[in-house]
This record gives structure tokens, sequence and C-alpha cells, in this order.
């Protein structure tokens, strides 16, 4: 039986991977690209924050506390980037770039920039972690086989809308994710789905239950 405890830290680490990457032309010997460290970047909010870009790309920044006990930084630096190098070259066209690496005070934050909303569920998705992500319009979710058989609420949670409302937007953006996690977009929210909390005018809290899991999946329109 695999030990919980190893089980957990192998699915720490994978997930610490999912947002930390050096693309090998950038980074020749694993080590150029990242940009100087920001002290003031771990004073940040801990957990997970996903932004969709103008042009599409995804920006995903992870603080987290780091347990030393299990792996010391080279040896979890060394760990991601075998990962990461692994997944870049089985890839096509632009590849996940690292923006920013920094660890101190027991707590590491990485910032990573996805091409894609395809490329981030690509790599985010093994047999620890479903993080299934979708940006683009609402006709091109229905496209993808969506199924808006479901109930949003606007922005100021007064109104609710149905189906055939939202099909009726077919050109508003909209973010479709099964994994808990802060937003941030472009643009105004419109209307949240169910566990999606609205924190600003582009910003949103997508729910988790207590142990930290999805609450199924979270709709978020935008334009």
């Amino acid at each position: 039986m695999v030990d919980m405890e190893d089980e957990r830290m192998e699915r720490w680490v994978r997930s610490i991977a999912c947002v930390f990457l050096i693309s090998a032309v950038l980074c020749g010997c694993g080590e150029g690209g990242i940009k100087a460290q920001e002290p003031s970047d771990l004073d940040a909010a801990a957990g997970t924050e996903i932004e969709v870009m103008k042009d599409s790309s995804i920006v995903e920044t992870m603080n987290e506390e780091f347990g030393e006990e299990y792996y010391d930084e080279t040896n979890l630096r060394d760990i991601l980037l075998a990962d990461v190098e692994s997944f870049n070259e089985g890839q096509e066209g632009e590849g996940i770039v690292v923006d920013k690496f920094e660890s101190a005070d027991g707590r590491l934050m990485v910032r990573v920039k996805y091409p894609s909303a395809d490329v981030y569920t690509a790599y985010n998705t093994d047999s620890y972690n479903h993080k299934t992500l979708f940006c683009g319009t609402v006709a091109e979710a229905q496209e993808k086989g969506y199924d808006f058989d479901i109930s949003m609420t606007d922005a100021k949670g007064e109104k609710s809308i149905g189906k055939e409302d939202i099909l009726g937007m077919g050109s508003s953006k909209i973010l479709i994710a099964e994994f808990p996690s802060r937003v941030k977009v472009t643009g105004k929210i419109l209307y949240v789905g169910e566990n999606v909390a609205v924190s600003g005018k582009n910003r949103a809290d997508m729910q988790s239950d207590e142990n930290g899991e999805a609450l199924g999946r979270y709709y978020i329109i935008y334009q």
C-alpha cells in the first residue's frame, strides 16, 4: 500500500509543478528566465489565483507553505524542472513560461504563464489532479459540449438567469473550471454560478469544501 504521507507529498509536488515551469529555450541550464525576487510577493494571500489575460493566456500564482522537512528548495526545483521539461517536449507551439519563483520563511510562491486554457488543462490533469479549465465565449463552450442547464446569479446577487438566457449571451466570455481558486478576469463579471462569490469588479472566489476540494463545476460570465 502506498504510504499516505508520501502520496500527499507527491500530489503536493505535482501541484507546485503545475505552476512552475522554465522553458528549455529560455532557461538553458535551468536558472535563467526567472525574474528578480520581490519579498512583498510572499505577503500576498495564501492559496491559488488564476488570471485570464486579454490574449487568453492564463497566469497562475500559487502561494503555499513549503515543507522543508520533506524537500529542500534545490530538490524541489530539480523535481519540477524534470517534470515540466518532459511535458514541454511533447508540445507544439508556444510553451509554458515561469514568471517568478520565490521562497522564504516557510512559504513558496510561484507564478507561471500558460499560453491557453487548453495547455493549462493538459498540464494540470493527471491521476492526482483534475484541473480542467475553459476560457472562451459561451457559444464556443456550447460547441465543446458544456451543459448550461444551470442557474446563474448576477454580480450583485439580485437576478438569476437560466439556460435560455445564458445561451442568448453567445458572444460573452465565460470561464468554466472544475477546481477551487481565486479568479481575476479582464473586464467586468456579469454572472456567476453556484459556489462562486464575487469579490470585486473583475474578481471572484471559486469556493471549496472543508477539505479544500471542488464543489462541482464553476461558471463565470464576463465581458
